[in-house]
């Protein structure tokens, strides 16, 4: 693929180079299982053990990072992890005793308990604030900051950030500014254009996008930095299996498209929940009232899938839940069915005793692909039936 060509993300996402290419002409790359490979000589293979490097991993790692803006993709490719929480434990690596980590405040339950419990068990000393409090933020990073993490939109409360202002005032010291980028991937919002300098991603989501694949990433531009991660990964173990590699990069071939329809439904739904009497608020980037809509605009391609909502008083929720049909109420995103969930009960039950508790009356939606009148239909008829 010409490395002078600037192509688009869907182009991109389609052809980043394959360097395996297979004897039998395959339009599609094959899966790779093999463990172990043949060395021409002892200790000289460019494939040598299935923990160091794969075929099917590689091609995901490496096209993700194209994805990201990394044109030496070849070289400084992705992490492909086992999953999401082990792209956070790799990337929660680089903070060693004594130094200490400042989180925004609403972040994935999972990341919330990471750094709560395990992290401080180490002796890293661990902060949440609100990133959009800049002047806190500030005044919680100091010469032993190491990391400063980071959702726009965050989980489950769709908080947006200024990624290139928060990274303005990271980087006053000596901090590495890490971004989830899992709700919004790089279809919506590339956050190294933004000034960040590490990128983890769950590709259990959008990435692979059908609820059947269980796996996360880490891309990083630094090159030392590269290396250093590189010998996390393989030392560490926890890579991403050679099926689950297969699956993701081939949810990489559809993501442009699917986020195109995601947002899209996602933005109608808001719409109709905006205008609905039994809802107090709506939480979508999209929405032209949503708080730092203007940041959406600016930094984001699409307003992505996600949103959450308050109840009215007057709706009974467990028989809201009842009453919806094609609303599944299920923990996880981004797959290509809509999914519901109650955080403080669900993915952030075990964040309920942290600084980053979830509001216990909010409501997430993972907006799928259904046609949007199905889901406006079903919405409408369960709030109008769970009114007391």
């Amino acid at each position: 693929m010409g490395k002078s060509k600037k192509y688009g993300m869907n182009t991109k996402a389609l052809h980043a180079n394959k360097r395996f290419e297979p004897i039998s002409g395959d339009v599609m790359p094959p899966l790779h299982l093999s463990t172990t490979y043949i060395n021409d000589v002892p200790g000289e293979s460019e494939y040598f053990y299935g923990r160091i490097n794969n075929p099917t991993r590689e091609l995901f790692e490496r096209t993700l990072a194209y994805l990201e803006g990394i044109e030496n993709y070849e070289e400084q490719h992705a992490f492909a992890m086992a999953s999401g929480m082990s792209a956070v434990s790799l990337i929660a690596e680089l903070a060693k005793p004594g130094d200490n980590v400042v989180i925004t405040k609403d972040v994935y339950g999972g990341t919330t308990n990471y750094f709560s419990k395990i992290i401080r068990e180490r002796n890293v000393e661990v902060n949440f604030c609100d990133f959009e409090d800049i002047e806190k933020l500030d005044s919680l990073l100091n010469e032993k900051t190491k990391l400063a993490w980071i959702e726009s939109p965050s989980n489950p409360s769709m908080n947006l950030y200024d990624l290139q202002k928060v990274s303005e005032v990271v980087h006053n010291y000596p901090t590495l500014l890490v971004a989830d980028g899992t709700f919004s991937t790089p279809f919506i919002t590339r956050p190294f254009e933004h000034g960040v300098d590490i990128i983890m991603h769950s590709t259990t989501k959008y990435i692979g996008g059908h609820s059947d694949t269980l796996g996360g990433a880490v891309v990083c531009k630094d090159p030392e930095l590269h290396e250093t991660l590189m010998l996390y990964q393989r030392q560490g173990g926890a890579i991403m299996s050679p099926f689950d590699s297969y699956l993701v990069q081939r949810g990489l071939y559809s993501l442009g498209p699917r986020i195109k329809l995601h947002s899209e439904n996602a933005h109608q739904l808001a719409e109709y929940l905006e205008k609905s009497e039994h809802i107090k608020e709506v939480r979508y980037p999209g929405l032209k009232n949503f708080q730092n809509h203007e940041i959406a605009e600016k930094q984001m391609d699409y307003f992505g899938g996600m949103l959450s909502f308050y109840l009215n008083e007057n709706i009974d929720q467990e028989k809201f839940w009842q009453s919806l049909e094609l609303y599944k109420l299920a923990v996880s995103l981004g797959g290509v069915e809509t999914l519901i969930e109650l955080p403080y009960l669900m993915t952030h039950d075990n964040a309920q005793e942290t600084e980053a508790s979830a509001p216990i009356d909010l409501i997430r939606v993972s907006t799928g692909l259904e046609n949007i009148e199905d889901l406006i239909e079903d919405m409408d008829t369960a709030l109008n039936e769970a009114k007391k």
